[in-house]
């Protein structure tokens, strides 16, 4: 288990939204959603854990702007607590996104990502509210950033069997939309074919050109935020280290409760307690959380794993055992995408990074 340096904050589970892929459990029996007082608490131990410039706070949910007091509450208390060299962020998927509300995410310095897939076509294909059907939720959210400069925003991406191919197209014109950062991400739980899985390695290919093409260019490119988790793992890959035996996170859940992965919220709440790893009211069990996680890395490499991986594959395997579901099948469907994504984003990786505008976006840059 790796130092915590990440505390993801899930003030609820509640969402306006019901999205195909979405892995939280949003919308599932009684609603859930975290008082003032648990959030401070986990604030106050979390900081109490690291120093101000390794601090970094995530308030996620559910929508987490469905509750916008709580959301202004809670992040002002993070950043008085946590300080200002701490990363404060926030996913959200737009609908809600106001002026106002921007503007106050930039005056107290919390970093807003919206989730979007692309355009409308792709977007809406798996992006739907939660009780109509009738709107589209790519033209609300988009009709809300239109008076807003989106510098300032980025832009976050999922991508499946589907959509790949359009996968380029899609990321381009969020470029063109003015996003400053972009990230995106395959859907991990789907089967991929093998036949979409050699379109994945085509577009992203393509996808390291029109990068350089960019650098190259002399005009600032979208900063695509998976790179910082790609060169971290490449360098510690190098160096013969598994860095995903060294999980830094610790997930705060609508119930009050801590999980030593993220994807125990993949069921309703308080159905995976065997993620459970202490609760606000009395800590974080972090020696709990590390042995959960090595019993995960244990599992995996018997199984041969783990040896260069670039995206953590304890994830899908602790959600295919708490859902009974093949761990196995499940792992290898994991290992199949994720080394084609991993090979892409690392051809882009090599074509770019001597390049001084990359050097400053992403190796002298604070992970956002």
């Amino acid at each position: 288990m790796g130092k915590l340096d990440h505390l993801a904050v899930y003030l609820s589970d509640s969402c306006n939204l019901a999205c195909s892929y979405c892995y939280v459990a949003v919308n599932q029996g009684p609603g859930a959603r975290l008082t003032f007082e648990q959030i401070r608490r986990s604030i106050d131990e979390f900081c109490s854990k690291l120093p101000p410039d390794e601090r970094k706070i995530t308030f996620i949910g559910g929508e987490p702007l469905l509750d916008w007091p709580l959301f202004v509450k809670a992040a002002r208390y993070a950043r008085e607590k946590a300080g200002e060299a701490a990363v404060l962020q926030t996913f959200t998927n737009g609908t809600l996104i106001t002026p106002e509300k921007v503007a106050f995410m930039e005056d107290v310095g919390v970093h807003c990502t919206i989730s979007l897939d692309g355009r409308k076509e792709d977007n809406d294909k798996h992006r739907v509210y939660y009780k109509t059907k009738e709107r589209s939720v790519h033209d609300d959210v988009m009709a809300r950033l239109a008076p807003l400069s989106k510098s300032n925003l980025g832009v976050s991406l999922v991508f499946t069997a589907d959509t790949v191919d359009r996968l380029l197209g899609n990321v381009d014109a969020f470029h063109r939309s003015g996003f400053g950062r972009i990230t995106f991400n395959p859907e991990l739980y789907e089967v991929w074919p093998e036949a979409k899985i050699a379109v994945m390695r085509k577009v992203l290919s393509g996808l390291a050109r029109w990068y350089k093409v960019i650098l190259d260019s002399g005009t600032r490119p979208p900063q695509l935020q998976i790179l910082f988790a790609v060169l971290e793992a490449l360098e510690q890959n190098r160096a013969g280290e598994r860095w995903w035996h060294a999980c830094h996170n610790m997930t705060l859940g609508p119930d009050g409760k801590y999980y030593s992965c993220d994807k125990a919220l993949s069921f309703p709440v308080g159905t995976a307690p065997a993620l459970r790893a202490g609760s606000a009211e009395t800590g974080m069990d972090w020696g709990g959380a590390a042995k959960q996680i090595d019993g995960f890395v244990d599992w995996i490499e018997r199984r041969g794993g783990g040896d260069q991986e670039i995206f953590c594959p304890i994830g899908v395997v602790a959600h295919a055992r708490i859902a009974g579901r093949d761990p196995d099948a499940a792992l290898a469907n994991f290992r199949r995408v994720a080394a084609a994504f991993a090979e892409g984003l690392s051809e882009l990786v090599d074509s770019c990074q001597a390049h001084p505008r990359f050097q400053e976006l992403y190796v002298r840059a604070r992970v956002v």
